[in-house]
Formats: C-alpha cells, sequence, structure tokens
C-alpha cells in the first residue's frame, strides 16, 4: 500500500507540473481539457504531500514497531498481540494522510 501510495502522489505532482508549465493555453481549451490554474496546482501538491508525508511516516513508525515488538515478543510471547496492534496504528497514519488527500483534491 505504502508503495502504491508514494506512486499516485509522484503522480500528482507531475500532472500538475505538466498542466501548470503548459504555455499553450489555445490548445489545451480546443482540445477541451480545462487548463490548471494555479490554486488547483496547489491543491494537487498538497494532496501529493500529505499522501508522501503520511506514507513515509507510517513506514518510519512500523520499522520501529516491528523492530521494538520482535525484541520484546523474544522475551515476552505474550506481547504478540500489542505488536499487531500497534502495527495497525502505525498503518493508520498512512490511511488519515490517503483521506485528508481525497479532502484536499476534493475542492478542486
Amino acid at each position: 500500500m505504502s508503495i502504491m501510495a508514494l506512486a499516485m502522489a509522484g503522480s500528482a505532482i507531475a500532472l500538475a507540473a505538466s498542466r501548470v508549465g503548459s504555455s499553450k493555453i489555445n490548445t489545451a481549451q480546443e482540445e477541451g481539457q480545462r487548463r490548471l490554474e494555479l490554486p488547483d496546482a496547489i491543491a494537487l501538491l498538497a494532496g501529493a504531500i500529505a499522501v508522501a508525508g503520511s506514507t513515509l511516516g507510517a513506514g518510519y513508525a512500523l520499522g520501529s514497531v516491528a523492530r521494538g515488538g520482535f525484541a520484546a515478543a523474544a522475551e515476552k510471547p505474550q506481547l504478540t498481540v500489542w505488536l499487531l496492534i500497534m502495527g495497525g496504528l502505525a498503518e493508520g497514519i498512512a490511511v488519515y494522510g490517503l483521506l485528508v488527500a481525497i479532502l484536499i483534491l476534493g475542492r478542486i
């Protein structure tokens, strides 16, 4: 899921860069495409940053949980359930970032 979210964020940044940097306004209007204005480009960039940041944060949190959780589970096997719970909470960070990006992009 993390790699897919980062790929979507990268494609959103590339889309914003290609539409804003376009100097051919007439051809975009003739083809029926909507030209991306600066506030819309900033919204795309903000959505991409939200997804990329939350995905990187979730990856770091999940790595820390796994490292500490496996060490604790080796000493006390009863802590395995807590390892799964903390891993799920760490993955929730990526989901929240994706929801924020959807809310931002819904305003365009």
